[in-house]
């Protein structure tokens, strides 16, 4: 597979071996349950992370949430 370049959280990032969301996500050691992933703009279920193709200059925005008092 060939690098491909994508912006992640508003940085440049090139990505070795990543076609899917969930591929991406492994690559870039993103773990637990509770984010979500935003490709160009649209939020994309958890289900389809391993469907959704990650493509040459695609926008990721990845946001975690947590809980504090």
């Amino acid at each position: 597979m060939s690098r491909i370049n994508v912006k992640i959280n508003g940085k440049n990032i090139g990505l070795e071996n990543s076609s899917t969301i969930a591929e991406m996500l492994q690559e870039r050691k993103v773990t637990g349950t509770m984010f979500v992933v935003e490709k160009n703009l649209e939020i994309v279920p958890k289900e389809k992370y391993a469907e959704t193709s990650v493509q040459e200059n695609d926008c990721f925005e990845i946001v975690g949430f947590f809980g504090g008092g």
